[in-house]
């Protein structure tokens, strides 16, 4: 089915997921399929922090991407996005997504951090999103190692969490990898196919900024590589109209 969400300031963004009687046959394989309360509230962040032309020019990489709702999220707001998830079906269902959102033919590229990461250019990016992609920790080192290798240095990763993961150790993890960490939180309503009997659900936002590498230098004064990405705050919100 076709939903559309609106988000102020960029208007209506239109997504084909499955319908709600379709959850029920949805497998690990299937989640893809639909738009989920972390990208929902991943989205509705990214639009209040950066505003209408704050992605303006920006490489960005959506990581676990499935329908595509966080990816172009971030190229109605001006940047060239890759999706990149493990699922041919949600390769198609993204390329079907950005046509009808007036975006540019897709760039996609199959697999996931693992399998998928060889294929990303290195230090191409200087924003990664993903929503529901940090469940499970084992996956930590591999995420962290696939940020590390596609980040331009200044770059930042957004990755979010519906209360899954112990805080405390997600950013132990990804301070190992290399990553300065910090978190905000976000209320999304749920489910957006309903109108009434909503519930309120919190979603954690984690930053991860890549540092700079050391260089030797030759005076005291040297200074390190240059700035990051930095967002504006613009008021947004997030909700779907059908």
């Amino acid at each position: 089915m076709l939903r559309a969400f609106a988000l102020d300031p960029i208007g209506t963004v239109s997504i084909e997921e499955t319908s709600s009687v379709g959850l029920l046959k949805l497998s690990t394989r299937t989640y893809w399929r639909r738009v989920w309360p972390a990208g929902v509230g991943l989205a509705s962040y990214i639009v209040e922090r950066f505003g209408a032309e704050g992605l303006r020019d920006r490489d960005v990489l959506d990581l676990g991407c499935g329908v595509g709702l966080v990816g172009i999220v971030c190229g109605r707001l001006g940047a060239r996005v890759t999706f990149l998830d493990r699922e041919a079906g949600a390769l198609a269902a993204v390329r079907r997504n950005c046509r009808r959102n007036g975006l540019a033919p897709a760039r996609t590229i199959g697999g996931d951090w693992n399998h998928g990461g060889h294929r990303v250019e290195p230090d191409a990016y200087d924003l990664v999103v993903g929503g529901d992609v940090v469940y499970d920790d084992l996956e930590w080192p591999a995420i962290g190692t696939a940020l590390m290798r596609t980040l331009r240095v200044g770059g930042i990763a957004l990755l979010a969490d519906p209360g899954w993961v112990v805080q405390r150790k997600l950013r132990g993890a990804f301070r190992r990898s290399g990553f300065t960490v910090t978190r905000s939180r976000r209320r999304v309503s749920w489910p957006p196919w309903r109108t009434t009997h909503l519930r309120i659900k919190d979603i954690d936002i984690y930053e991860l900024g890549r540092r700079p590498t050391p260089r030797p230098t030759l005076s005291p004064l040297g200074r390190g590589q240059g700035e990051g990405l930095k967002g504006e705050g613009v008021t947004s919100r997030i909700r779907p109209t059908s």
